[in-house]
């Protein structure tokens, strides 16, 4: 299992070394490494879920000082979880117990690693929806991740994905002949309405236009990649839906460009899981939109973009 960025929790109080009972002008300055601490994080290896799927996550609780810390066994039981609804503040309580854990110590400069079955703890997550998962223990608190569970995805009936952003709809028709797995990934993205609200935030005047990070920088949406499906005997024409990639023929499972004229010179080099065949209209409005720094090679437009929702229907 992937393991996700680790983000620094607070600090709870710890062990100090070499701390005398001098005046508070004659003491030293505090060593952070020899602070007893945890940083959490959690690993939820999909964007995704369907209802009846597995759902295992990884805590993951790092050490970064010189000292061992030791976690007590109510922060690796099912009340140091908090679930929630995406747009709720109540707390869904578990359905479920997690088998019953001693402490735990923590080696300096180590980590342990916690496995959770979420499907057994929360019988919620068996409704469609968005959720955020967050692990908290006194004053260790991870971030908030969010997933999402969705219907399942059905390659022969889910064709189309009608786009609406601020400036009209777009049609576009899915696929699966050619990306099958970049096209299922969109899909249940778009029915957990992962899109809704994310802005178009890169318009590369003449070429394409960069959507897909709910960030609205581009920096998001790569902790979850995908292997290319490049099929070399696509034409890059106008309307034509893309995978962003890094420089690695990874592609990134959220984010996607639309280009806004023809480009030869991406044939055989990306993915293309899409393409628009009513809406031509708001792609030549993107195209028309301001990017003042684009000759800097800053292609950030003037104006907001933003998709407002996606349906995915029947061809």
């Amino acid at each position: 299992m992937r393991r996700s960025g680790i983000l620094a929790g607070a600090l709870l109080p710890g062990i100090l070394i070499g701390m005398g009972t001098a005046s508070a002008q004659d003491k030293p300055p505090v060593d952070v490494s020899t602070i007893a601490r945890v940083e959490p994080a959690i690993t939820i290896p999909s964007l995704t879920y369907y209802p009846d799927s597995p759902m295992g996550i990884e805590v993951i609780l790092r050490n970064p000082a010189r000292v061992p810390v030791t976690v007590p066994g109510s922060c690796l039981a099912e009340s140091a979880f908090t679930l929630r609804t995406m747009g709720e503040s109540d707390v869904h309580r578990p359905s479920g117990r997690l088998e019953k854990r001693a402490e735990m110590t923590i080696p300096p400069m180590g980590e342990q690693v916690l496995e959770v079955d979420l499907r057994k703890m929360y019988k919620v997550l068996r409704k469609p929806g968005g959720y955020r998962l967050m692990w908290e223990c006194g004053e260790w608190r991870s971030s908030d991740y969010r997933f999402m569970v969705v219907e399942p995805y059905d390659r022969d009936r889910d064709r189309v994905a009608v786009v609406t952003t601020d400036l009209g709809t777009l049609e576009m028709v899915l696929m699966p002949e050619q990306a099958p797995n970049h096209v299922r990934s969109f899909v249940d993205l778009a029915r957990g309405r992962y899109y809704d609200g994310v802005p178009f935030y890169r318009i590369v005047p003449g070429v394409q236009a960069d959507t897909g990070d709910p960030r609205g920088d581009g920096t998001g949406g790569w902790d979850q990649q995908m292997p290319g499906e490049i099929d070399d005997r696509i034409f890059p024409g106008k309307g034509l839906v893309g995978a962003t990639r890094r420089d690695t023929s990874m592609t990134s499972a959220s984010l996607f460009f639309i280009l806004l004229n023809p480009a030869p010179t991406f044939a055989g080099k990306q993915t293309f899981f899409a393409y628009v065949r009513k809406g031509e209209d708001v792609l030549d409005a993107l195209a028309a939109i301001e990017v003042p720094n684009a000759e800097q090679g800053i292609f950030r437009p003037a104006k907001p973009v933003r998709i407002l929702g996606i349906q995915i229907r029947e061809k």
